[in-house]
């Protein structure tokens, strides 16, 4: 194990090795080429999304179109099931005499 003097002296060390450092300059092609490539993925987000959002409003009007169509077609038929249904009771009465009311006994 390393005692307190030892540590202290090492940490003086690095700490003068980066005084001595100095900052390095970017090279400007590579600098302009990165800002360059971030500012076309900014400009293709949100050619994307609207993509996406398109997509997404075709499919709802899609969806509710579907719905509407269906909701006529059922409400249609229960129309035509009742009428029927009333058709077939008259016919029923019809038949055994139940329309009048007159007692028969």
């Amino acid at each position: 194990m390393k005692n307190q003097q030892e540590i202290e002296q090492m940490a003086e060390q690095t700490l003068n090795s980066l005084n001595n450092m100095q900052q390095l300059e970017a090279n400007e092609y590579l600098h302009s080429k990165i800002l360059q490539r971030m500012n076309d993925n900014r400009k293709v987000v949100p050619m994307a999304y609207n993509r996406v959002m398109l997509r997404l409003a075709a499919v709802m009007v899609v969806f509710i179109g579907i719905n509407a169509g269906s909701f006529y077609m059922l409400k249609q038929s229960d129309n035509t099931v009742t009428v029927k249904k009333a058709a077939n009771a008259d016919a029923f009465a019809n038949a055994y005499n139940l329309n009048n009311n007159v007692d028969s006994y």
